[in-house]
């Protein structure tokens, strides 16, 4: 049985293609945790809740699944897709590489509007994050933040890339604030980044991109392995 709330959330999406409505309804309670990993995903009773046929149901598990959100298992249907520890590890290495390389670029080309955006994005998390009701409005404030600065990169296929994995790895690398006192250590490696962006200081801006990712990554693995073994 599915959980009512993620046929609530599709009410405060904007009306459009039925595909897109679903898609975007599961997509959030995916990454929010509402539907854990191993969660069945019945077409016709998805159908049913979201009052569709199942066509744009089909397409939007069909799109969940490009994103990694999703797989199809033979003679079982669609289900929330689930992460090992080792593809967490994989994937995190992978998005440290390409978003340390994403702020290198960056660094070098960014102008002083870029720099502007990237202190206004930086403020909006230290001020609203406090405000979060969740970690995925927090989590949210936070891409804000990186992405403010990999923009001046002017390399859309890299950061499509980098977006692809965050999709991926959102719902588990965001376990680090779960601890307390994360947010303030947070705080303080976003205004480090932000202070060598304005020295225009490439390499130290990549430096410290990839180490504060792995760093989240590997605390957040801490976190999982001490809920599975609670």
């Amino acid at each position: 049985m599915l959980p009512d709330s993620i046929f609530d959330a599709a009410s405060g999406q904007k009306r459009g293609a039925a595909s897109v409505m679903v898609s975007a309804a599961l997509r959030n309670s995916i990454l929010s945790g509402i539907l854990p990993a191993g969660q069945p995903l019945p077409q016709s009773e998805l159908a049913a809740g979201f009052g569709t046929s199942i066509i744009p149901v089909r397409e939007a598990l069909k799109q969940l699944e490009a994103e990694g959100l999703v797989t199809f298992m033979p003679n079982r249907g669609a289900m929330v897709t689930g992460m090992s520890e080792q593809d967490i590890i994989e994937y995190s290495e992978i998005r440290a590489s390409l978003e340390e390389m994403a702020a290198r670029h960056a660094v070098s080309r960014m102008s002083r509007v870029d720099l502007a955006r990237v202190e206004d994005a930086y403020d909006a998390f230290v001020q609203g994050a406090a405000r979060a009701t969740g970690r995925h409005h927090s989590g949210e404030l936070n891409r804000a933040f990186h992405n403010a600065i990999y923009a001046a990169a002017q390399r859309p296929r890299l950061l499509e890339m980098i977006d692809d994995l965050h999709i991926r790895l959102n719902r588990y690398i965001r376990s680090h604030l779960e601890i307390k006192g994360r947010k303030e250590v947070t705080d303080i490696e976003h205004e480090a980044i932000m202070q060598a962006c304005r020295r225009r200081d490439a390499e130290e801006v990549a430096r410290l991109t990839k180490r504060h990712i792995l760093e989240a990554a590997d605390i957040s693995l801490q976190v999982i392995r001490g809920r599975i073994l609670d």
